[in-house]
């Protein structure tokens, strides 16, 4: 009798366990997550943005999000997914050498993107794979590599050749799909407008049209997120990792210029942050023929200013060197034609500052707060979706006032 009763209690609990796990999978809600590169904290009030001010409206925006240090896009974007500085998840800038692997890692090599190696922390997919949760990414740093083993379900390389309404009409496509194969979290970048306020700088006619067309595009995945009949479950929030300056051509540091070319062994990266690996005995040296110019600033790594977080790492060389806004740096004289827009300096550059827009059941309506930190991302996701975070290096006390 015994027996009987411990089996049939045993059918109670598996029971009861399925009918729970398919009502909260029903009841789930869902994170699409769009990155606007280099879209600047700025840009709704010099351009226009009807679409992400209808958004704060309905939902909740930061005055400006913090991007960490180096304001990157790739350094950037792990954090975001990470919850982790630069300095505690290894992508520590777009180019770098690394010492543990003797491997450079550069943005275009498909080869060192692909190595997850490289990558640090946990990515907030691989936190939604623990828990079963299905998820897919149409573009994002690290999600090229199988960090600790796992890619999102959905993945893409990366291809900028892709047209961004087709990108839109893919992660539609995924959102549509039957519910035992639909993501619940999709992660969305677009390259723009970084590569256009690079070229014509951050206040132009050119940057403001491609401002003005992704937000019209944001206006069209919203609309297509409106049609699907659980749109009541999805959380949208549209970021940035960046934000972007202006450059004046007339303040150029050719880096050579002063310091004497024999006194280096490796030098990374690119303006407006180089990584440094002095000659044997030469430290002093190179410090004093880099602080000799204007416009930049040469650090060992333990002196970097604390609110940078950012010198621990042993990825990052014994010198670190951080150009002045406006300024440029460079490893070659100074060239006929050069960016009018940069990004990377001192978070602290206002124009650095990025854009956090979000709206859904899970936020509140109307409500702005006036700055929020990149890393706080991470624990926001986790939040919506009942995930158990990863240690990282957000504050939870930050995003406590977005939610309902």
């Amino acid at each position: 009798m015994k027996t009987i009763f411990r089996s049939f209690f045993i059918l109670l609990l598996v029971v009861g366990s399925s009918c729970a796990s398919v009502r909260n999978e029903k009841d789930a809600p869902y994170v699409v997550m769009v990155s606007l590169d280099a879209f600047r904290w700025d840009y709704d009030s010099i351009y226009g943005t009807p679409v992400l001010d209808d958004i704060a409206g309905n939902g909740v925006m930061a005055e400006r999000l913090i991007p960490s240090f180096p304001t990157k896009t790739f350094p950037n974007h792990y954090s975001i997914a990470t919850g982790l500085y630069p300095d505690h998840h290894g992508l520590i800038n777009n180019s770098f050498y690394a010492p543990d692997l003797n491997l450079v890692y550069r943005i275009g090599d498909r080869d060192m993107v692909g190595n997850r190696a490289f990558y640090g922390g946990e990515p907030i997919w691989v936190t939604a794979h623990k828990e079963n949760i299905i998820t897919g990414s149409f573009y994002w740093v690290g999600s090229e590599a199988p960090v600790k083993g796992v890619h999102p379900d959905y993945w893409k390389v990366f291809d900028d050749e892709i047209a961004f309404g087709d990108r839109v009409d893919t992660v539609l496509k995924w959102l549509s799909l039957p519910e035992a194969r639909r993501p619940h979290l999709i992660t969305l970048y677009f390259e723009e407008p970084d590569a256009i306020s690079h070229t014509y700088g951050p206040v132009s006619s050119e940057t403001g049209g491609m401002v003005k067309s992704l937000d019209s595009l944001m206006g069209v995945l919203r609309e297509g997120i409106r049609e699907l009949s659980y749109a009541s479950k999805v959380n949208l929030i549209v970021l940035s990792d960046h934000g972007m300056g202006e450059v004046d051509a007339s303040r150029y540091n050719y880096i050579f210029d002063t310091l004497p070319e024999a006194m280096v062994d490796k030098i990374y990266g690119g303006s407006p942050v180089w990584s440094i690996d002095p000659a044997e005995g030469m430290t002093d040296s190179v410090l004093y023929y880099l602080n000799i110019q204007k416009g930049m600033k040469a650090y060992r790594k333990e002196d970097l200013p604390a609110y940078l977080h950012y010198g621990t790492h042993p990825r990052i060389p014994e010198i670190v060197l951080i150009t002045d806004p406006r300024w440029v740096t460079a490893v070659r004289p100074k060239a006929m034609s050069y960016s009018k827009g940069d990004h990377g300096y001192d978070w602290k550059y206002r124009d650095m500052h990025s854009i956090f827009y979000a709206e859904g059941p899970s936020f509140r309506k109307g409500f702005e707060t006036d700055t929020l930190y990149n890393v706080d991302i991470y624990n926001i996701i986790c939040r919506i979706l009942a995930l158990d975070p990863a240690p990282n290096d957000g504050d939870p006390k930050r995003i406590s006032p977005l939610f309902r």
